[in-house]
């Protein structure tokens, strides 16, 4: 049997609303304010409610404004019913935020190791909602309502907890088109032959190629050629497509050295004092879902590391 409609019984539930606010703070002014209307709204609410119920809510007298019988009869039931209501849509967004989780990091992470692997998550967790941020200026993750974040760094950002995900390796690759069957690895004279292919980061900790020479032993003398980018995944595109020699980092360019879309054209490699972090504020909340993510990244991370590099 179908429940009758609740629309002819119940009052205005803006009434409802007025009344319950004026009725807990005594005061038609009070619960004006409160609610961002005027007294005299608040005043006209109250007088529809009275002429639909037929009874007088509110007494009046020097001392002020205080419910009737009537009144506080029906101020209890109303507190009963718009706090249940209140309480259950507090319940359900909670459960819905449970079910949601954000993670940002940059244009070449995101590109290259996390969304090849994103697949597999959504597999094992199909009931999370996954929003993904994909920027090289990530700001204050709770301003961008972000729940983690990779970064690269040390390890220590104020505010932040951070677990280490892999440490930063760097070496030049290029696509063996570019090579014409040359010998790998390279001499110096077909090294220096080659463009380069550099990214212009706004980040002081990311390595150009006068740090690479710097940390080999005998420092090879660069190329002058160069093609500049503002963005890491065009870079290695760039790479792929035979457009020059760039510097790739271990984890983003692996799948390109075991397909043999890239090469090293030198065995050297820069590891360098910092590392990728996953990192969440500190004392945020652990939900289901950010758990669930956190431990996910972490053990792809580990299988990462234990892969020996193409």
């Amino acid at each position: 049997m179908a429940r009758p409609s609740l629309r002819r019984s119940l009052p205005p539930l803006n009434s409802l609303v007025a009344f319950e606010a004026a009725g807990r703070l005594e005061s038609f002014t009070a619960a004006g304010r409160e609610l961002s209307l005027t007294q005299a709204a608040i005043s006209r609410q109250i007088q529809q409610l009275e002429a639909d119920l037929g009874v007088l809510l509110f007494s009046r007298s020097r001392r002020g404004m205080r419910l009737t019988p009537e009144g506080d009869m029906l101020y209890r039931a109303v507190t009963a019913g718009l706090t249940s209501i209140s309480d259950t849509a507090t319940t359900l967004r909670q459960q819905q935020g449970r079910r949601n989780v954000t993670i940002g990091a940059s244009l070449g992470f995101s590109t290259f190791w996390l969304m090849p692997r994103l697949p597999g998550f959504r597999s094992a967790n199909p009931s999370i909602d996954l929003r993904l941020v994909s920027s090289d200026a990530l700001g204050d993750l709770a301003e961008e309502r972000i729940d983690m974040a990779v970064r690269y760094g040390d390890g220590h950002w104020p505010a932040l907890n951070a677990t280490r995900m892999f440490g930063g390796e760097m070496f030049p690759v290029v696509s063996p088109a570019l090579l014409k069957g040359k010998k790998l690895p390279l001499s110096v004279e077909d090294f220096r032959a080659l463009p380069l292919l550099e990214y212009e980061s706004a980040d002081p900790r990311w390595l150009s190629w006068e740090d690479w020479t710097q940390h080999m032993p005998d420092r090879p003398k660069l190329p002058a050629a160069r093609i500049r980018f503002n963005s890491y995944p065009l870079l290695i595109q760039a790479a792929i497509a035979g457009e020059g020699m760039g510097l790739g980092w271990r984890y983003f360019v692996d799948e390109f050295l075991h397909d043999q879309r890239l090469v090293r054209p030198v065995e050297e490699v820069m590891v360098t004092e910092f590392g990728f972090h996953l990192v969440e504020p500190i004392g945020a909340r652990p939900r289901t879902a950010t758990t669930l993510l956190r431990k996910w990244l972490l053990e792809r991370a580990r299988e990462s590391e234990a892969t020996p590099l193409p």
